[in-house]
């Protein structure tokens, strides 16, 4: 289970944050967030599990937790806070308390679906109380207050997204070159292989046109996509570390 930390607010070399930068980054962060919880569990899933662990249907939508991952949502409506809080405390409850709070949570009846997305959800927790983090908590991380720590909070492999990130549009417009492929035809080859969003691939095509910039988290939450469309391009089989190695070499 990921632990959390409280922090002050956010500082730079230049000292503290603006109250403005300060919930920029705790915005985006918060997206790093959500795609840590959702490392195992779907878009639809995460729906479900909001609808049973409020007993009220739509409060979480697909096209709400899209917007979120991927920092386009620049205010964090109640109810989605409520059912994403919900969701870690009432799935905590089924792996440590099930017989006790589980069964005190007032949610909607749970059906095999449900618990099996529960046996996949992984709970966050609170660093002083050692409890799930609840829809308070999910606040004070979007606002820049507090921080989990993940998986991927590790600054070397932060610094090597960064050279990912940094490398890829020329990597790219070289391998082109080599391969004598146009770059319209290319983008057809991604469109047609792409298994990510459809944010993703509008961002990839960006990038790779000289449009964009990639930060080190986007271009580690889509490098799966990336790489099977890579794979695809190249008609060959890679692996996501191969293709990073050959990147940010």
């Amino acid at each position: 289970m990921a632990n959390a930390t409280a922090t002050a607010p956010p500082m730079t070399s230049a000292g503290p944050l603006s109250g403005e930068e300060r919930r920029e980054a705790g915005r985006a962060y918060f997206t790093k967030v959500l795609t840590h919880v959702l490392a195992n569990i779907s878009h639809p899933e995460m729906a479900a599990l909001a609808d049973w662990a409020t007993n009220e249907p739509g409060c979480l939508h697909t096209s709400q937790l899209s917007h979120l991952r991927n920092a386009k949502m620049r205010m964090l409506g109640v109810k989605s806070l409520d059912a994403l809080g919900r969701i870690n405390e009432c799935a905590w409850a089924f792996h440590n308390d099930r017989r006790g709070q589980f069964k005190a949570m007032g949610t909607a009846q749970t059906t095999v679906k449900i618990e099996q997305c529960l046996e996949r959800y992984v709970p966050v927790l609170h660093p002083d109380s050692g409890r799930p983090i609840n829809a308070g908590d999910l606040m004070m991380i979007y606002l820049g207050y507090l921080k989990l720590d993940l998986p991927g909070d590790d600054p070397v492999a932060a610094a090597r997204w960064g050279s990912v990130a940094a490398e890829l549009g020329p990597w790219f417009e070289a391998l082109l070159e080599e391969r004598d492929v146009r770059f319209r035809d290319a983008v057809k080859i991604i469109d047609s292989a792409w298994s990510g969003t459809n944010s993703q691939k509008l961002k990839l095509v960006a990038v790779l046109s000289g449009l964009d910039d990639y930060s080190a988290d986007e271009v580690a939450e889509a490098w799966p996509a990336i790489t099977k469309a890579v794979a695809v391009l190249l008609d060959e089989t890679i692996s996501e570390s191969d293709l990073i190695e050959i990147v940010a070499k």
